[in-house]
């Protein structure tokens, strides 16, 4: 049987996703001519759709047919289609980055009881709107013959009961929605169960969900890294600059200063940093945690090491140890320089710590949480 508990059992996060896009119409030959999963026309009152010409048949019939000449799909973080099957539960997407897709970033769609948080998206709706001009004219884009939807950021769609926290959003257009929610059918979309601290460097947000958006001027929050000519795509956010460390004067009487092997980082609740190429250690009683996981690392190839909570029902109050291979380099590129800072390289822990070579720390400019 399915059992009825209520909390978070799936979980779609820490992803960077771009490039995602439908350069060519959908087709699908299983579609009766009559058929069409989008919209409200009874596509079998249109005869111009049973001889399959374009003129004379709305353009939500041809969706999936050989006539389509258009483009709606190619999203970047998608969700779909479980509330009729998923009945208990929630499901979290969180701490992705998604630019450069052809419609949307983010999409909620029939899935209910969900948590939105943590996401930030920026630069998609690649696949044009016909009202602007493209300044380059890929050969794809040519014969299309309609706009794509004006969404290119954060869309809830005939999603229940949906919890939208901490999201920051840039669409590509001005008249583009940066958040918005719908319902299937032009229906009004489900009231939020919860939401706030979400933040809009440009764009529209859909009146439902302006009490829970905020407008940044700071374009770098939502990933725009901003130069004095123009603005440009960046990969991941800005990271938070940290507070400058006042310098610290020796008196005669101060020992000198002793470099240590490992520096501490302040983590939080995400300490592992899982785009670093690491080998998953043992587990040891926490009073020497610390002391064997140090040891572990300083006799393998190792450039910095965590320890957290292991969750395992037989090793239930000890700490994993992990290891971070000093032999490879983290991937993607981006993971490299101040980590902590770009919430796809770390993955949650509980009770975790994070330990660096000073060596490392320098080349890889890991910064505090």
């Amino acid at each position: 049987s399915v059992d009825t508990n209520t909390w978070i059992k799936m979980k779609l996060t820490n992803n960077l996703v771009y490039d995602n896009i439908n350069k060519i119409p959908y087709y699908n030959p299983n579609y009766a001519w009559d058929y069409s999963p989008i919209g409200n026309e009874d596509c079998s009152s249109y005869s111009a759709c049973e001889q399959e010409l374009v003129e004379g048949c709305p353009w939500e019939c041809r969706y999936g047919k050989k006539t389509q000449d258009y483009i709606i799909d190619g999203m970047g973080v998608y969700v779909t289609r479980n509330s009729d099957t998923y009945l208990y539960g929630q499901m979290e997407l969180s701490d992705n980055v998604a630019y450069g897709n052809g419609i949307n970033g983010v999409v909620f769609h029939r899935t209910d009881r969900g948590v939105v948080k943590r996401n930030t998206v920026y630069d998609n709706g690649v696949v044009p709107r016909l009202e602007y001009e493209e300044a380059v004219m890929e050969d794809w884009m040519v014969n299309l013959s309609k706009s794509r939807q004006s969404y290119s950021g954060i869309v809830l769609n005939s999603a229940e009961e949906v919890k939208l926290w901490s999201n920051n959003v840039s669409a590509r257009y001005e008249t583009d929605y940066a958040f918005n929610t719908v319902e299937d059918g032009g229906a009004t979309p489900p009231p939020l169960l919860a939401g706030g601290n979400n933040r809009v460097c440009k764009g529209i947000v859909s009146p439902e969900l302006a009490s829970v958006v905020s407008e940044e001027t700071d374009a770098s929050v939502c990933g725009i890294v901003v130069s004095s000519s123009s603005p440009t795509a960046s990969p991941t956010p800005q990271p938070t600059p940290q507070p400058t460390k006042q310098p610290v004067t020796l008196e005669p009487t101060d020992a000198p200063t002793v470099t240590p092997k490992y520096i501490e980082i302040s983590c939080g609740n995400k300490c592992h940093l899982i785009q670093w190429p690491y080998k998953m250690g043992s587990s040891y009683v926490p009073s020497v945690a610390y002391e064997e996981c140090e040891f572990d690392c300083d006799n393998g190839d190792c450039k910095a090491f965590s320890l957290q909570d292991d969750t395992r029902s037989n090793f239930s109050g000890y700490k994993r140890c992990f290891l971070y291979k000093a032999s490879k380099e983290p991937s993607p590129e981006i993971c490299a320089n101040d980590p902590f800072s770009h919430p796809f390289c770390s993955y949650a822990t509980s009770g975790g710590s994070f330990f660096v070579t000073p060596a490392a720390k320098e080349q890889y400019n890991v910064q505090n949480m």
